[in-house]
């Protein structure tokens, strides 16, 4: 069982885990007491965003700043810089998630052709894929 694979299963909810999944989880969970509170926090952020309870994100920040785990600091660090955005997403329905799939998908176009072809070309890949999107 690959790591990334194991990280995609802490991202899920444990009802949606196959049996596999949930006893690979659990081995991983017994391999280190970070890896455990880090599902744990995991869980906790997730759920919290799913059910959009922005009161609850001050108590995250400082319990995951305090777990220990350097890589979770720096995270909350991160969301602290701008905090009233993060609190913004976590009440507001409307996101740009629609227009970060766009620009996804043109830098790959754009990484595909680099060193290949010039503006021209790839104005007219972006056009024709637009027109059969």
């Amino acid at each position: 069982m690959t790591p990334h694979r194991v990280v995609g299963f802490m991202l899920r909810q444990r009802e949606e885990l196959s049996v596999e999944e949930k006893v690979a989880l659990n081995q991983a969970c017994q391999l280190h007491p970070y890896i455990k509170r880090v599902y744990v926090l995991f869980q906790l952020f997730m759920q919290m965003l799913r059910d959009r309870r922005r009161e609850e994100l001050d108590e995250w920040l400082q319990t995951a700043f305090h777990a220990g785990i350097p890589e979770l600091r720096a995270f909350v660090n991160k969301l602290r810089q701008d905090q009233e955005a993060v609190q913004a997403g976590l009440v507001l329905k409307w996101n740009n998630g629609v227009v970060e799939g766009h620009v996804n998908s043109l830098k790959f176009l754009k990484c595909s052709m680099y060193g290949r072809a010039n503006f021209d070309l790839l104005r007219l890949r972006v056009l024709h894929h637009r027109k059969w999107a």
